[in-house]
């Protein structure tokens, strides 16, 4: 096993207490130090809950701060305890009937936001559903290949995240399969559209209604939420894409999102550049 592999893993089987102390310290820096995390957090924050006061957002900021820092620990954890722990992190399923009536040998798509342990999430589903998702190797190749390996038990597929990946993934519907895409990711210039998201025009990849309306697969919006006693996975259902009905779809996908973040503003994730990208070419912030 490489070094930062040995690491990686190290990491993931500190005893629980171990990793909350220093998530704990990691939390303080993110806070006090200037960081580019801190930075887009704020602006992102300040866009998103205009109304708030100073030090409500304040208070959202830091909040957010110290649960990436614990995610960090979380997301690592999952890559490496087996597959039995991350179940046993589970102890609710909110909307799990309806998701098994409604895909029951049916193409579905998973649309999985910056929420949450999306780690623990993929690993959940496998347990009942292999999926096909994208990946994009991480910058260190040595914690890409753990990563990839993690996410491929259970029998997961991970396509390239270009053209023939979504190939792959239109191929996985058409064949009464599950796929997992990101919906609250910035798309490359042409691959997305301007829709609301807390009172702004964001930039939204059009990749998930492309291939629900293509696949008639049916759609579910999923995350795996922290709570005090482990996990609860929430499952809500979108709606059939119709023709020509593209924006209206995702603007209805933003909402739903944006409606899963207010419930649970620190779990999102804020550092991510959701709302750079204005309408008129400019950006709100570099």
């Amino acid at each position: 096993m490489q070094l930062i592999q040995r690491l990686v893993w190290f990491l993931g089987q500190m005893p629980k207490f171990t990793k909350s102390m220093m998530a704990m310290i990691m939390g303080v820096y993110l806070i006090y130090i200037p960081n580019q995390s801190a930075r887009v957090t704020r602006k992102n924050i300040a866009l998103a809950y205009p109304d708030a006061s100073v030090s409500q957002r304040s208070i959202l900021v830091r909040n957010s701060l110290q649960e990436l820092s614990g995610k960090f620990f979380d997301l690592i954890t999952t890559w490496v305890k087996s597959v039995d722990y991350s179940h046993r992190q589970v102890f609710q399923v909110s909307g799990f009937h309806e998701f098994q009536s409604q895909t029951q040998e049916q193409p579905t798509l998973v649309l999985l936001p910056h929420m949450g342990n999306w780690e623990l999430f993929g690993i959940w589903l496998s347990q009942s559903r292999p999926y096909t998702a994208m990946f994009r190797p991480l910058r260190v190749p040595e914690v890409s290949e753990l990563v990839r390996g993690a996410r491929e038990r259970g029998g997961n597929q991970l396509v390239p995240a270009t053209t023939q990946g979504v190939k792959q993934i239109l191929k996985c519907l058409k064949s009464q399969g599950t796929a997992i895409v990101l919906p609250d990711q910035a798309p490359k210039e042409g691959d997305g559209v301007f829709a609301p998201f807390f009172g702004h025009e964001v930039l939204t990849p059009v990749l998930p209604y492309r291939l629900a309306f293509a696949t008639d697969a049916v759609v579910f919006i999923g995350a795996a939420l922290k709570r005090e006693h482990g996990y609860e996975i929430v499952l809500k259902q979108m709606p059939a894409p119709m023709d020509h009905d593209q924006h209206s779809w995702l603007t209805l996908m933003n909402q739903e999102i944006e409606s899963l973040v207010r419930d649970n503003p620190a779990q999102y994730q804020w550092e991510y550049r959701r709302f750079r990208n204005a309408p008129d070419g400019t950006l709100r912030y570099p």
